[in-house]
This record gives structure tokens, C-alpha cells and sequence, in this order.
């Protein structure tokens, strides 16, 4: 099941997809939609800027950050994995799902992030 949480996708795809009590949730970058710009304030900020926005699209499929069992984390310099790494516990606290870091030459509009999730639906 595909679904919406408010925001128009710009490209061929949707938000989430809903399979068999999992969430796929497509990749979040850190831009920020209000300017057309990564978000400001560092790496740091970018990471948690492309965290949050996992929030609402979980929200609408029932989940939390909790639920979440798998992260991509897609970034444009080795030398930010620390700041992304400390974005990235910030956000998470106690609860440490699967993730793997890719490098990658560049990201949409600039930006130094993005990360995709996967999470499970609690049990209804």
C-alpha cells in the first residue's frame, strides 16, 4: 500500500510503501522545503534536519522512531560520518537500529544527506 503524509514527492515516487507490516520509507534529504536549500547550521544539523522528516511520514504509518529496524545513511564526505554519527544518536537516544553508511559523490540540490528507513508496524 502506498500512501501520503501531505508532501508532493518532486520525482516518480512516494513518501512510504506499506508491505506485509513494513514501512519503506524513501529517501529523506536534508533540504528544506521552506527554502530550497540544505538545511543551515553544519552537517550536524543536515543529518538531524533529514531525521526529523522520517517523523510525520512514521506518524501516518502508525510508527515511531522505535519501530524503525533499518537505516541507509547516503553521504557526500567520509569526514562527516562524526557529526552525522552524533545527529544520528541524538535522534535515535537508546534505541539503535541496522544501519550502513554510503559515500557518495553528491546528493539532490547540495545537500550532505539523506537517509531512507525501514520500520515495523507495532502489531494492531
Amino acid at each position: 500500500m502506498k500512501f501520503s503524509y501531505g508532501a508532493t514527492p518532486r520525482g516518480h515516487y512516494t513518501p512510504a510503501v506499506i508491505s506485509r507490516g513494513m514501512v519503506y520509507i524513501s529517501g529523506q534529504t536534508s533540504l528544506d522545503g521552506s527554502t530550497g536549500l540544505p538545511a543551515a547550521g553544519g552537517v550536524e544539523a543536515e543529518a538531524m534536519f533529514a531525521l526529523k522528516k522520517l517523523d510525520p511520514i512514521l506518524a501516518a504509518a502508525g510508527c515511531t522512531k522505535n519501530d524503525i529496524v533499518m537505516c541507509r545513511v547516503y553521504m557526500t564526505a567520509n569526514e562527516d560520518w562524526d557529526p552525522i554519527n552524533k545527529a544520528y544518536a541524538e535522534y535515535f537516544g537508546d534505541h539503535k537500529p541496522a544501519r550502513i553508511a554510503v559515500p557518495v559523490k553528491e546528493l539532490n540540490k547540495g545537500c550532505r544527506v539523506e537517509i531512507e528507513a525501514i520500520a515495523e508496524r507495532p502489531e494492531e
